[in-house]
């Protein structure tokens, strides 16, 4: 006979800044929940986080927890707090993935009652405590807690033991394409190259992050790259031969499409050569 769900209450919202600025907070808490008779729940009553569940996980990754779990079984109940009839997932994500995979019909989990502030700080810190925190959760965090609870990003900064400025860059990553935000939350592209595009159009985010992929541009020369498409357009020249216009522009990279072809340089001093020998 399965055993009644086990519902945690934490009645004092207190010093939830303080509590969850802790590094090691979350470690704590599964650790308490790990000890606890945990009830085993049908994998269909279990709903994805309401607050990241837009948020793409790269199959690699589920694979990866996937194979883990047949080989181990999971090793910590999941987390869940009771929302309706089924039941909203807080804390293993990776796990529930992983389980769905591999087609488990029910998974060990702990329910705990609490409300969508604390539900957010336990994601945060989660987050922030991973090996390699995605940051798409994170800014999808930041944005409910500022949205619903006028969270500041002086507050987010101390709870995340990053910078104010830090927190901002986080955050301007949802003003990306879908596309494009997809690709930095499945490990497509890094947060660095998601940075560095961040603030150009529409159009032109689309077209370097085609140049990224194709050119294996670093974090460094995507900088660069922004900053010759803010500062001036990059010209486009009717031409046919794009070797031939690397070799006689000394550009790094040639794109033919549509007739046009788009050059990326080195560094500023490179495309001021080229502007100044073949422009003016």
């Amino acid at each position: 006979m399965a055993k009644k769900t086990q519902f945690i209450k934490n009645n004092s919202l207190n010093d939830l800044i303080q509590k969850f600025s802790k590094h090691d907070v979350i470690a704590e808490m599964e650790k308490e929940y790990s000890k606890m008779e945990s009830k085993t729940l049908s994998i269909s009553l279990i709903d994805d986080n309401k607050f990241i569940d837009s948020v793409a996980m790269g199959q690699p990754l589920v694979d990866r927890f996937a194979s883990t779990i047949e080989e181990r079984g999971i090793w910590n109940p999941l987390i869940v707090r009771p929302c309706g009839a089924h039941f909203e997932l807080i804390l293993g994500r990776k796990r529930f993935f992983g389980a769905k995979k591999i087609g488990l019909a029910e998974v060990p989990v702990v329910a705990i009652d609490v409300g969508d502030e604390e539900t957010l700080l336990m994601l945060l810190a989660d987050c922030r405590d991973q090996r390699e925190p995605n940051i798409v959760e994170m800014a999808n965090i930041y944005k409910e807690l500022a949205n619903r609870f006028d969270y500041s990003q002086l507050t987010l900064a101390k709870i995340s033991h990053f910078s104010r400025s830090q927190v901002t860059n986080i955050m301007r990553i949802l003003s990306l394409p879908k596309n494009i935000v997809d690709q930095i939350a499945t490990g497509n592209l890094t947060y660095g190259h998601g940075r560095a595009i961040a603030t150009l159009s529409n159009d032109q985010i689309q077209e370097i992050v085609e140049l990224i992929h194709r050119e294996k541009l670093s974090v460094r020369q995507t900088e660069e790259l922004a900053r010759q498409y803010t500062e001036k357009p990059i010209e486009k020249i009717e031409i046919s031969d794009s070797d031939k216009m690397k070799k006689t522009t000394g550009a790094k990279a040639v794109t033919i499409k549509n007739n046009t072809i788009t050059m990326v340089f080195k560094n500023e001093k490179d495309l001021k050569n080229f502007i100044k020998t073949h422009l003016n």
